[in-house]
C-alpha cells in the first residue's frame, strides 16, 4: 500500500493549527474564551495532537498527552476533537487542569506518504513514523504506533525503537529474530508544528 498524497500547509497555517488546539483547550475551561476559525487546507489527514509541559526544576519539556487517529478526517473537526482527546483522555495521565495551560507547549502532525515496508527495519530514523503490527504465536494481534520525533528524541538505534514499540503494544513474551520476520511495518511521515504557550499569546496578538 502506497499513499502519495502530501498535505499543503503554508507555515502560517501550521502556526494557526497550534493556536487553535491552544483555543479550543482555554475554551473547554472558559466558554467565553474566543475560538477564532483557522484557515487550514480542505482535505481531510489523519492527525495526531501532541501535549508536552515544561518542568521547571528540571528545564525539560515532559509528555502530558499524545492521541491521534489513522483516520482521514477534517483538520478542524480533527484538531478540535484530539486537543481534547490528547489532553484529558490520555490514559497514561491525569486529566489536565486550567492552571497547567501556561506551562504548556502542543505539538501538531498532519500524517501523510504511508507506505508498506519491505520489512521491520526499512525506515530512516527521523524521517518516519512507524507503525507495527504482529501476531503472538497464540494468534494474538498486536500494533503500535511511534511519530517520526520519537525515536531521534530517546536517541535510539532502530532495534532499540522496535523493541520499545513492540513493548507498547503489550506483548509481553521474547523479542528476537523470529519475531522481526514476523512484524508488518508501515512507515509513514508528517507535517509538524510545535507553539508554547508564550508563542501562542504573541501568534494571537
Amino acid at each position: 500500500m502506497a499513499d502519495d498524497s502530501s498535505p499543503s500547509f503554508s507555515e502560517e497555517q501550521t502556526l494557526d493549527a497550534c493556536a487553535y488546539c491552544f483555543d479550543v483547550l482555554i475554551n473547554s475551561f472558559d466558554s467565553k474564551h474566543i475560538i477564532p476559525q483557522p484557515d487550514l487546507p480542505k482535505s481531510d489527514f489523519p492527525l495526531f495532537v501532541t501535549w508536552k509541559i515544561y518542568n521547571n526544576r528540571k528545564k525539560y519539556w515532559n509528555l502530558r498527552g499524545c492521541i491521534g487517529t489513522f483516520q482521514k478526517l477534517p483538520l478542524l473537526s480533527g484538531l478540535k476533537d484530539y486537543a481534547l482527546t490528547s489532553a484529558f483522555k490520555d490514559s497514561r495521565f491525569n486529566p489536565m487542569s486550567q492552571d497547567e495551560v501556561t506551562s504548556l507547549a502542543v505539538n501538531t502532525s498532519f500524517l501523510t506518504n504511508f507506505e508498506d515496508a519491505k520489512d521491520c527495519f526499512d525506515w530512516e530514523i527521523g524521517t518516519h513514523g512507524i507503525t507495527i503490527q504482529f501476531k503472538s504465536t497464540r494468534g494474538r494481534s498486536f500494533s503500535a504506533t511511534y511519530l517520526p520525533e520519537v525515536c531521534p528524541e530517546q536517541g535510539w538505534t532502530k532495534e532499540e525503537c522496535l523493541e520499545s514499540l513492540v513493548r507498547k503494544s503489550g506483548y509481553r513474551g521474547r523479542i528476537d529474530s523470529s519475531l522481526w520476520d514476523e512484524i508488518k511495518l508501515t512507515q509513514y511521515q508528517s507535517v509538524k508544528a510545535k507553539m508554547t504557550y508564550k508563542e501562542y499569546l504573541g501568534h494571537r496578538k
